[in-house]
């Protein structure tokens, strides 16, 4: 069996953690530390100080409790909160929960261009389209939810960069669109290198003007991956959040413990 029907049969009983992020006082000791095959559950044991610990969010419980954390982060801006604003288990998706002891600080979901459609096309078929006939693959990261009292650049960037290798590393996916609020677009252009894909328009899932961004993984994240993950020391000069990335060696190793299950 390979690694996709793995994850896609197999992981509503996985529960393990996916990837641990440290956030030392010093910057220069910021990194990733892989848990291993061997290590301690996320669930169990001693938890250090500004620990983040990534997840599946696989079952009813963990679904839910990322859930709350985007339904609470959209009544705090405005959105409207709806059934389909909250988590849901599919096929065609996958959601992520960034864990600091037992409080979801930050999530988002994977959805995958598997002949069904992506969320995104509600508003921005057309444009998604001239990708698809361009022979680019495209999934879309959504419900984009973090805690900001918790969370850290380093939280961040461990949150994004582990849905990157679900979406990248593992299916295989050339191109990533995120549909945000416009008051938002600076950010994920400065941070991760996002362009521009659509004009603005409104949103009936949320009840807010988005715009429909896209992120060429196959050239520039590729390029940006390869020249600052994993040197937290170059932030200083790279203000995007690439800097805080895991090395490639982190990356391999996780991969390599997704693929354990």
């Amino acid at each position: 069996m390979g690694i996709m029907d793995r994850l896609r049969l197999g992981s509503s009983t996985w529960s393990k953690t996916i990837a641990v992020v440290e956030q030392p006082p010093r910057l220069q000791n910021v990194g990733m530390t892989y848990t291993g095959p061997d290590a301690e559950d996320a669930s169990t044991g001693s938890v250090k100080k500004d620990t983040f610990k990534i997840r599946l969010a696989h079952d009813d419980a963990r679904t839910r409790e990322a859930r709350f954390l985007v339904e609470k982060r959209y009544r705090d801006v405005g959105y409207q909160v709806s059934a389909q604003s909250g988590q849901q288990i599919c096929p065609e998706r996958i959601t992520l929960a960034t864990y600091k002891e037992d409080a979801v600080i930050g999530t988002i979901t994977v959805g995958f261009d598997t002949g069904s459609g992506l969320l995104v096309d509600e508003l921005y078929k057309p444009e998604v389209d001239t990708l698809r006939q361009q022979g680019l693959r495209v999934c879309e990261f959504t419900k984009l939810a973090i805690d900001h009292k918790s969370a850290s650049k380093r939280m961040i960037a461990g949150l994004f960069q582990v849905a990157y290798l679900y979406a990248v590393r593992i299916w295989d996916y050339t191109d990533i669109v995120i549909e945000v609020n416009p008051s938002h677009v600076s950010f994920y252009q400065r941070m991760l290198g996002f362009q521009q894909l659509g004009v603005e328009r409104m949103c009936p899932r949320v009840g807010a003007p988005a715009l429909l961004l896209r992120l060429d993984v196959a050239n520039y994240g590729a390029l940006m991956m390869e020249k600052f993950a994993g040197h937290p020391e170059l932030s200083r000069q790279e203000r995007s959040l690439y800097p805080y990335f895991m090395s490639p060696h982190e990356e391999n190793a996780i991969l390599a413990r997704i693929a354990r299950g």
